[in-house]
């Protein structure tokens, strides 16, 4: 039996910067009938000692739990594992919610008799805020979802609507997470709620997206995952590539979607060459993107496509044809120049 209707799971690592942060996020909230499972992802600094000092005088319930594995999808599963609440919901630490977080999202959860609730955000960087809207309050069947969501989320084209699928502006029913065993895969560091949040659009029945106001603030840093090097970043995109794959085709939609995925899986390699470049030597970097041209010329699912043929942006695939053609010293004066620009807008 459910004691509450919302469980709050917040991964934390090394985040003692962020306690203040986490407890206003949470304490303010006016939706009450909620619990927290903090998930300590085996932090090396005094992190949970600052969340029970600062929570002394909390409002809500909560627990601190130690992940049983390493990485914020374990942690995550530690937390869903532990749950009580009809519902389960999804911060990160270092981000900020309005305080009706919570109840928008319960409240058309309810209102819609929706399985799956997404709500806008702001995205904030360098003291800029870049508004994430939904175009309309909608809600989609599952016929819709396989037709329309899901494909938009693999690669949205003639100026669809992108359907980004972070964890941390969702609602989902618990019951749809536990009747089909659906775990975060923990060999996934990047993106790892996108393979998640595909598996559940298969077996959700209703979602909603909220166009109303945003109610998530997501904080991208230069510090962030997604901006520093990461290491093997090829195989682990590999990897994440293989799964998804494997997705589509055990639901029956991968030929529907072919040419979407194929795009996908094509801005992938250069998301990878973006990567490289900041790897922390020259040769490093070189020896990278060589690596990545091998495997992009051996690719079974590219390897007879035309790149002109597929919707990425004239801009990737001139790149990758440039890749694939063996141009490496030219791309890797362009990517390096991409990198530093990029990442200075982050301050």
């Amino acid at each position: 039996m459910n004691t509450y209707e919302i469980s709050l799971i917040v991964p934390v690592h090394n985040s003692s910067n962020f306690v203040e942060t986490i407890f206003k996020n949470i304490s303010t909230q006016t939706f009450t009938n909620f619990e927290v499972i903090i998930v300590d992802d085996h932090s090396q600094d005094n992190t949970t000692k600052a969340i029970k000092e600062k929570f002394k005088n909390k409002n809500f319930e909560y627990q601190i739990l130690l992940s049983n594995g390493n990485g914020v999808s374990a942690a995550r599963n530690t937390g869903i594992e532990n749950s009580q609440g009809k519902y389960i919901a999804f911060i990160d630490d270092d981000d900020e919610l309005s305080e009706d977080y919570l109840q928008v999202l319960y409240n058309t959860a309810k209102k819609d008799k929706a399985e799956v609730v997404l709500g806008s955000y702001i995205e904030v960087f360098n003291h800029k805020k870049v508004p994430k809207i939904f175009k309309e309050n909608i809600t989609y069947n599952n016929l819709e979802i396989r037709k329309k969501i899901i494909p938009q989320t693999i690669f949205p084209i003639n100026n669809e609507e992108e359907v980004w699928l972070p964890v941390w502006r969702s609602l989902i029913l618990k019951d749809v997470i536990s009747y089909n065993n659906i775990k975060f895969d923990e060999k996934i560091s990047q993106a790892e709620d996108f393979i998640f949040m595909l598996e559940i659009l298969f077996k959700t029945k209703k979602i909603s997206l909220i166009s109303e106001k945003p109610i998530y603030f997501y904080n991208r840093r230069s510090t962030s995952s997604m901006n520093r090097y990461i290491i093997d970043d090829l195989s682990n995109q590999i990897y994440f590539h293989k799964v998804f794959v494997s997705i589509l085709q055990e639901n029956e939609l991968f030929e529907d979607v072919k040419y979407r995925y194929l795009s996908n899986r094509l801005r992938m390699y250069s998301t990878v060459m973006s990567n490289a470049a900041r790897a922390p030597k020259k040769r490093q970097i070189l020896d990278e993107m060589r690596e990545t041209q091998n495997t992009l010329r051996n690719d079974i699912y590219l390897k007879k496509v035309s790149f002109k043929n597929l919707d990425n942006p004239i801009a990737v695939k001139f790149l990758m044809i440039l890749l694939k053609h063996n141009h490496i010293n030219i791309l890797y004066t362009i990517y390096s120049y991409k990198e530093q620009k990029r990442l200075r807008k982050f301050g």
